[in-house]
Parts: structure tokens; C-alpha cells; sequence
């Protein structure tokens, strides 16, 4: 196994892709609260469907 004492690291020429991030469970409550006084519709991506954000979706529907 070789010691690393220093190394450089030089910056990306560019990024491309996409991230997918799991649902959170106090952000799934937020956005149902903030979507049911919001005019118009509300569109949440990555929703976490768990048993207490679908409880709080039924309670602003």
C-alpha cells in the first residue's frame, strides 16, 4: 500500500447528470401544509408515503 503525504486534485471540466434524493418526512409534511394554502395546484416530487405524511395529506385535503 503506497502512503499518499500529498495530493492534487484539479476541477471537473463540467457536471452533467441528475441526482435522485429518497422522500423526508418533515419535508412531505411541509409541502402538504404549505400546497393546501397555495392557489392553484401543488406539485411534491419524491413524497414520502409513509403512514403520518399520508395521515397529515387526508387532514389538508
Amino acid at each position: 500500500m503506497t502512503h499518499l503525504s500529498k495530493i492534487t486534485v484539479y476541477p471537473a471540466k463540467g457536471l452533467k447528470g441528475g441526482v435522485f434524493v429518497p422522500g423526508d418526512k418533515s419535508i412531505s409534511h411541509r409541502a402538504v401544509m404549505l400546497g393546501s394554502i397555495a392557489e392553484g395546484t401543488t406539485f411534491v416530487e419524491n413524497f414520502l408515503e409513509g403512514e403520518d405524511t399520508l395521515a397529515t395529506f387526508n387532514a389538508f385535503r
